[in-house]
């Protein structure tokens, strides 16, 4: 069983339909029900929980190897305490279900001690993973995701161009 956090964003339904695709038990974890329900369609298996909610979490990393993240809340005043709190609950549920593999998605600068925000908190994530002695992990540090402009694609098909402030 591999378990996605974040099952039903950019990155987490690309990894479900790989996945899915090749037959493999997969458990899609998310907020919202509905939302999984596409993915139980193909045959996973639904577990509706929020990532800062670890004894959810820990039923729900049962398995062969997790993908971790924490989802992003742009609304968050704080980054930092929200990263903490969510980034404890899922390194509790990690340890107490036994994960023995996962990829962990972070962000490039995460290795940076200070001065990144809101990326700050992505470093304390992977340092905590790193202190579980049964786990295997990989973190993945990418610089930009194209589909950070997915919000700008009428703005791109109408003018031709992308327009920042």
């Amino acid at each position: 069983m591999y378990t996605i956090l974040g099952a039903t964003g950019n990155i987490g339904s690309f990894i479900n339909e790989k996945l899915l695709g090749k037959g493999e038990q997969v458990r899609v974890v998310g907020r919202s029900a509905s939302r999984l329900r596409p993915f139980v369609q193909r045959g996973a298996e639904a577990f509706v929980a929020d990532v800062n909610h670890a004894d959810a979490l820990t039923k729900a990393l049962a398995g062969r190897a997790a993908f971790l993240m924490i989802p992003p809340n742009l609304a968050s005043p704080d980054y930092r305490d929200e990263h903490e709190a969510d980034s404890t609950a899922i390194v509790s549920a990690a340890k107490n279900a036994g994960l023995a593999c996962a990829v962990n998605l972070s962000s490039i600068g995460a290795q940076i001690p200070a001065g990144i925000e809101p990326i700050a908190g992505l470093q304390q994530f992977e340092k905590k993973l790193d202190g579980l002695e049964r786990l295997n992990i990989l973190h993945l540090r990418p610089a930009f995701f194209m589909e950070n402009y997915l919000g700008a694609i009428e703005m791109i098909r109408v003018m031709g161009t992308l327009a920042r402030p």
